[in-house]
């Protein structure tokens, strides 16, 4: 009996795990060639549940730059593990053929602890990148 109360007393413990701030850094570049081209992209805490990411940031723009920069701190209030997977998609048409492409891939995920203020910076070269579809930005849960 006295490890069970110890079993849900650490289980709640774990729950109530508080995080710091995690300031975050994104920057998309595109060829120079490519005089006008737009994005939409989205951030988002990974979990292991399908269809449940936290939705972190999103925000869509066009631009006549060849690089564009978001910078954010973000507050996420805590998580039931030690520290967040942060990952993102970016649909564009930086592209040769100015269509859209989607940029989607487990390996840009970040790993951050929940504890001490943390930094997290994306740098992402968009021109001709990506698979031709849409991105799923269905897949994240809103806030």
């Amino acid at each position: 009996m006295l490890a069970f109360r110890i079993l849900l007393l650490s289980i709640l413990f774990m729950s109530m795990i508080q995080s710091d701030p995690i300031h975050m850094d994104m920057q998309i570049r595109c060829d120079p060639s490519i005089k006008n081209w737009c994005a939409e992209f989205l951030v988002y805490e990974v979990d292991t549940i399908p269809y449940s990411h936290d939705h972190l940031l999103s925000q869509k723009f066009c631009s006549n730059q060849p690089g564009v920069n978001f910078k954010w701190t973000q507050q996420l209030g805590g998580d039931t593990s030690a520290h967040y997977e942060i990952n993102y998609m970016l649909q564009h048409n930086c592209t040769i053929m100015g269509s859209f492409r989607c940029v989607n891939e487990n390996e840009n995920e970040v790993r951050v602890s929940v504890n001490g203020e943390q930094h997290v910076k994306f740098e992402v070269a968009a021109f001709n990148r990506g698979t031709y579809e849409r991105c799923p930005f269905h897949v994240v849960a809103d806030k």
